[in-house]
């Protein structure tokens, strides 16, 4: 589909988008144009006490990914009812991002700007992102909280199976992959290939178990664990994540502390 043909269709299943908002309102005739480019959407109720109170987030996410090549919009599902059972949509809000031809991707999390800002990012580019520039290290730490960094050529048992647990986490986390000469004057590698952590400022490595029958599971393991930080808060938005992704003793800690 050439770029003019599309931009018409956008501009045809656009119902309206207000000057304050940058938020675009769809039509079932989305689903044209669903494998024209990246969306970040909110499928709601007008009825929907949730979606009304989404709202207001939902245009400052707008406003904020406004110079991205991701367009966000939503869809009122009492009204369009075909994009709504094409896309399995089950309860309100409901917030998906659609990357053309590939997976769709349902965030789970709290529904604050932050949280779904960085989750449209995350997902809006490819599982593990390269880090080409010394400078590139640098922002990431002053820009994300927490992220997975594997370093070393890309090939062999260890970058197969974190690009594995990349493809598979990228929803929660942030993976990217670098050369040793990138990363030697943030910590040091005793013996590469290697995986570590950047999170509460600090480096950990990965220090599991290596046998190419144990490492899928290890490093899974792993990387469950470490995307959180060292004291969880538990809310709404994270408990089932919380809940499903950790061990039950750690689960039972924090369970206590909502009560």
């Amino acid at each position: 589909m050439n770029i003019v043909f599309a931009t018409i269709l956008v501009v045809a299943v656009m119902l309206s988008v207000s000057t304050a908002s940058r938020v675009l309102e769809l039509s079932d005739r989305f689903l044209e144009i669903k494998k024209e480019g990246h969306w970040l959407l909110m499928f709601y109720a007008p009825w929907c006490a949730h979606c009304k109170r989404l709202e207001p987030v939902w245009a400052h996410v707008a406003q904020s990914l406004y110079h991205t090549n991701i367009r966000v919009g939503k869809v009122d599902c009492t009204k369009y009812t075909t994009v709504a059972s094409t896309l399995g949509i089950s309860g309100y809000p409901t917030i998906m991002f659609l990357k053309g031809d590939e997976k769709d991707f349902v965030f789970r999390g709290d529904r604050t700007k932050d949280e779904i800002i960085h989750f449209a990012l995350r997902v809006h580019g490819p599982p593990v992102q390269q880090i080409t520039r010394h400078e590139s290290l640098d922002n990431l730490k002053a820009t994300k909280r927490i992220f997975f960094v594997y370093v070393g050529q890309f090939e062999g048992p260890l970058w197969e199976h974190f690009y594995d647990v990349a493809e598979r986490f990228q929803p929660y986390s942030y993976f990217y992959a670098a050369t040793h000469d990138l990363t030697k004057k943030h910590l040091a590698i005793p013996e590469l290939p290697a995986v570590f952590v950047y999170k509460e400022e600090s480096h950990y490595l990965y220090d599991g178990d290596h046998d190419p029958k144990l490492l899928n599971s290890s490093l899974t393991e792993w990387v469950n664990a470490e995307r959180f930080a060292t004291f969880v808060k538990v809310t709404k938005g994270n408990f089932h994540q919380v809940s499903t992704y950790l061990s039950v003793p750690y689960v039972g800690v924090w369970i206590s502390v909502l009560h």
